[in-house]
């Protein structure tokens, strides 16, 4: 028992390199960055930095990244980058009703996250019970030393994935519009992203906001009230501050089930593709 709480102990205070404290440091400490992507695994996976030009870095983080970490990161760091001209952020079909602060009544249950951003991006997470910080300090620290020494991601935060995943189907549209749990998600949602979108104003950065292209498979499964949801989050920051947004979801130019991971992720190929294509419609 002493034994499992000191090793508890040290390593939930051991500062490990990985992922979440490479890419945090990498950004903090280059102020030459031109481009950001932030955002989930749509970005990390699924378009390549290196096909962008020059002084390009990706920032995303896969797994259930919500909005409000990105806001508070942009909060933090964008005054700090002086050559920082345009923030590219992906808006996904079901992002808005993906929030941890409703961890309690949500389909997506404990998540990790909130205790590796708190920790190693310096994000606050003070807007959750106790109970909550505690459970997703200790399921960090279970997912064990290996995970958290794994930085996956290349020099440019880009994390490659090949060919076609075997669970071809594992990342369907959740469709869940309905309920007073939703309606929150929806309204905090919003709120987060008009206060990203005016980091960018206030710091003279152009704020670009994508939907990533989605295989056939996926595209059966969504609804046209979800379409308009996007096309709404869209409309709600436009009234506040200048956004650009670029829908790929259903894009011809990516139709190949070939140019994808999964159903919603495209593979590397598909990511060299995407990124020329994001370059030349924003010009970069």
């Amino acid at each position: 028992m002493v034994m499992w709480f000191i090793a508890e102990y040290t390593m939930y205070h051991a500062d490990i390199c990985n992922k979440y404290s490479y890419k945090y440091n990498y950004v903090k400490g280059n102020p030459a960055i031109k481009t950001l992507l932030i955002g989930h695994s749509h970005f990390e996976n699924s378009i390549n930095p290196y096909m962008m030009g020059d002084s390009v870095f990706d920032f995303a983080i896969s797994g259930r990244r919500w909005i409000y970490w990105d806001m508070k990161l942009a909060e933090q760091l964008f005054p700090t980058m002086p050559n920082l001209k345009t923030v590219i952020f992906p808006l996904g079909y079901r992002m808005p009703y993906e929030s941890p602060h409703y961890i309690e009544h949500s389909v997506f249950g404990m998540d990790y996250n909130l205790y590796m951003y708190s920790r190693y991006m310096h994000c606050p997470y003070d807007v959750f019970p106790d109970n909550i910080k505690y459970q997703s300090a200790l399921l960090s620290n279970r997912m064990g030393v290996k995970y958290w020494q794994s930085i996956e991601v290349d020099s440019l935060g880009y994390e490659k994935v090949e060919g076609m995943r075997d669970l071809w189907d594992e990342d369907f549209p959740i469709n869940f519009y309905e309920g007073e749990i939703a309606a929150k998600c929806y309204q905090e949602f919003i709120e987060y992203f008009i206060q990203l979108a005016k980091v960018c104003y206030d710091n003279d950065i152009r704020f670009v906001v994508i939907t990533c292209p989605c295989a056939d498979l996926y595209l059966a499964k969504i609804r046209e009230q979800g379409i308009k949801q996007l096309y709404d989050l869209i409309d709600s920051v436009a009234a506040h501050y200048p956004i650009e947004y670029y829908n790929y979801m259903d894009d011809a130019e990516f139709r190949a089930d070939s140019l994808y991971f999964n159903c919603s992720h495209l593979n590397s190929s598909g990511a060299d593709k995407f990124a020329i294509r994001v370059k030349n419609d924003l010009k970069l």
